[in-house]
């Protein structure tokens, strides 16, 4: 029998590569989500190897699967790596496998920015099968990491009624990626605060927002300032922070204060012109 099998495959086997059977290899990967920093995501593909006319006799080959042009910020790690068939078929075959590719964003880069990976799979061949090669492109890209932001602003502002006051904010966004930002106005009775509309602020930068203030009547009041913000590329992405100011106005010096001061002096002047007068 061994010897009958040496003959089958000395018969069948070519003398030049030129007779190997043939093979070829397909490659589909599902596009990966925005990666969240220092969180692992999975992705699928499928791989399919299949093989031409003259394969009857299962000789294993192995297929290699490896990530290439993976940027520094990114981990790719892929189950299996290696996958071993023994292609079977006198009229050829194909298999298929299913593989995860596993995702890990470790630091900290500018958000929705893509970047393009290989996924690169490949066999060297078997005695009697050629090698072959496929890939898949995949497009990876960090999502948002919201770091909050950083407001630098008076805790206290003093006026007089009817006085208009422009204060200035300083707001740095600490987040991976430009930002819209808008301001509100809470609890602010006796005053009128109003500011420019939506500004926008790129990732780990510094703006000014000036807010005007106008004091209506004699008041105090504990204004919330309440900011609202979210990346310009997600507009659903939402959060806010709020700071508390200090309002606070008194009424205007008016003539009723001279008028007072002017008839103290007068009634002074009657009583100091009657004890004259008695003395004489």
């Amino acid at each position: 029998m061994k010897k009958l099998l040496a003959l089958l495959i000395v018969f069948l086997i070519p003398t030049t590569n030129a007779f190997f059977i043939r093979s070829d290899m397909s490659l589909e990967a599902e596009e990966p989500s925005p990666l969240p920093l220092n969180k692992k995501v999975v992705v699928e593909a499928n791989l399919t190897f299949s093989w031409g006319f003259g394969a009857i006799i299962p000789l294993p080959l192995t297929i290699y699967v490896e990530a290439k042009d993976v940027p520094e910020w990114l981990s790719v790690s892929i189950n299996p790596s290696q996958i071993t068939l023994s292609p079977f078929g006198l009229f050829g075959g194909e298999e298929s496998k299913t593989l995860q590719i596993y995702l890990q964003a470790n630091d900290e880069v500018d958000a929705f920015t893509p970047y393009t990976i290989t996924i690169h799979a490949y066999t060297n061949g078997s005695f009697l099968i050629r090698g072959s090669e496929a890939m898949a492109k995949l497009t990876v890209m960090e999502d948002f990491v919201d770091n909050g932001l950083y407001i630098e602003m008076p805790s206290a502002v003093n006026m007089r009624v009817g006085e208009t006051d422009t204060i200035t904010l300083n707001i740095t966004n600490k987040c991976n990626a430009p930002i819209y930002l808008e301001v509100y106005f809470e609890n602010t009775t006796g005053f009128n605060l109003s500011s420019r509309g939506k500004i926008s602020i790129a990732s780990k930068a510094t703006e000014p927002l000036t807010v005007d203030i106008k004091a209506e009547k004699v008041a105090e009041s504990h204004a919330i300032l309440k900011f609202v913000y979210y990346p310009v590329a997600d507009s659903t992405r939402k959060n806010q922070v709020e700071r508390m100011l200090l309002l606070s106005s008194r009424a205007k010096p008016g003539g009723g204060g001279a008028i007072a001061i002017g008839l103290v002096i007068i009634i002074i002047g009657i009583i100091a012109y009657i004890i004259w007068k008695k003395k004489f």
